[in-house]
């Protein structure tokens, strides 16, 4: 019998942590599901952890690969999938024990393509919810709206999706290492005719493993990912027949990346950054309402009319605290 839902789980050294995921899996109040998970060339235990699960459970589909990046372990479960909807689960995260079964409930009344649920955020000490979405419905265009401007995260594993969205390749250049979620769901959610939320309770739980300034550690790569995200995003939006109607949704999304190479004080193309920051600002005075943005208008404007003076400006932000890299 086909399952309903195929979970698909990258996997690349979790040893600590993909017990509790597939258990939050595995006992699942939805029982006809299949759980392909993916092995991205662990060099920890959790192969052997994966292999000892899929003895225990028919439904687990386990497949160990080279590494090759979360994108590519995703593709592989995706290409193994027979069920009529999908659903990502980061292999350091969990689920709620009824989330497949509401999610499939969810999805099969109301005929929706994409159901997108309420999650949590475990930090090390505490526990947090973000804002989530104030419609029951929306159509695409609406969607990628509300997600530029709502600040809302672009992940792949906070929504049900039906497996007719991927009968087409989601493109996602190699060198994108940051932005991967935020690129490829904005392809899925233009894709879907009807999107739907469930907010009646958590459903996902997201894990942050370790909040030391080493795991969110700015690098060459990672920049640059976070400068190009953006750009992969605009091209896509303006091939679309609605190109005209997200010219905003991409200056919020342009903003926000920047913004973010500037709290971590990356100075290479810095002024030109908040060039467009400081511009854009005066354009769309709501980008005040992101968070942050307010504490940090003063730098923006300043770093846009004068490196020296920003750089003077950020090394105060830093002793004082308001920055931290």
């Amino acid at each position: 019998m086909q399952p309903s839902v195929s979970v698909i789980v990258p996997v690349y050294n979790i040893e600590q942590y993909i017990g509790k995921c597939l258990d939050s899996i595995i006992g699942q109040t939805l029982k006809e599901i299949e759980i392909i998970v993916v092995d991205d060339g662990s060099t920890d235990d959790s192969s052997r952890i994966i292999d000892r699960y899929a003895r225990t459970d028919s439904r687990i589909v386990a497949i160990h690969k080279t590494n090759g990046g979360v994108v590519s372990a995703r593709n592989c479960g995706i290409a193994q999938a027979t069920g009529l909807y999908i659903l990502f689960v980061d292999g350091d995260d969990h689920l709620a024990p009824d989330a497949c079964e509401r999610l499939l409930r969810k999805a099969q009344a109301t005929s929706a393509d994409m159901v997108i649920m309420r999650f949590d955020i475990e930090y090390p000490q505490h526990k947090e919810e973000p804002r989530f979405w104030s419609q029951d419905e929306y159509d695409p265009v609406t969607a990628i709206h509300t997600m530029a401007h709502e600040e809302f995260r672009w992940s792949l594993w906070s929504r049900l999706m039906r497996k007719e969205l991927f009968d087409r390749p989601v493109d996602c250049p190699p060198q994108l290492i940051f932005g991967e979620d935020a690129y490829q769901i904005t392809q899925l959610t233009y894709r879907a005719q009807k999107i739907v939320t469930l907010r009646d309770k958590i459903l996902y739980h997201y894990t942050v493993r370790d909040s030391s300034v080493s795991q969110h550690a700015m690098t060459q790569q990672k920049a640059e990912s976070i400068e190009l995200y953006p750009q992969f995003i605009e091209r896509f939006l303006q091939q679309t027949p609605d190109s005209e109607m997200f010219r905003e949704d991409i200056v919020y999304i342009k903003f926000q990346a920047y913004l973010i190479l500037l709290l971590k004080n990356w100075e290479t193309g810095m002024k030109a950054r908040c060039r467009f920051m400081s511009h854009s600002l005066k354009k769309y005075p709501r980008l005040k309402e992101i968070s942050e943005v307010k504490r940090f208008t003063k730098l923006i404007h300043l770093y846009s009319f004068s490196s020296i003076l920003g750089k003077l400006y950020m090394k105060y932000y830093i002793r004082k605290g308001k920055i931290r890299i």
